[in-house]
């Protein structure tokens, strides 16, 4: 499992889409399926800006078919039919701490089936 952590650079929205970017395009050219992204959720706790503007981001790659889907961290969880595939795809993310925790600080993308 591979783990993008772009709040720890503290972004703009903005150079925060370039870093999921070239995660997305580096993780595609390695054969990876899916990674998670840390983006943290915000001060408020209610989705900060790099939050919101990363999944819209995210909508917008999924509309132009680069990425497969998306799974909010709030939705990365068993129970979750998108969160399945993904275990399925890479057992590796079984492991990962953060599944089940609805911890909307977190984005895994999925870059294909």
């Amino acid at each position: 499992m591979e783990i993008a952590n772009i709040e720890k650079y503290m972004p703009t929205v903005y150079q925060a889409e370039i870093l999921v970017r070239n995660n997305l395009e580096m993780y595609r050219k390695q054969g990876l399926k899916a990674f998670k992204i840390i983006h943290g959720y915000g001060s408020t706790g209610k989705g900060g800006a790099l939050r919101t503007g990363i999944r819209n981001y995210l909508d917008q790659l999924k509309g132009a078919k680069i990425i497969q889907d998306y799974i909010p961290g709030e939705n990365w969880t068993v129970f979750d039919e998108t969160t399945r595939k993904v275990l399925d795809l890479d057992n590796s993310f079984r492991k990962d701490e953060d599944l089940g925790k609805m911890n909307s600080g977190i984005t895994i993308i999925v870059i294909s089936w």
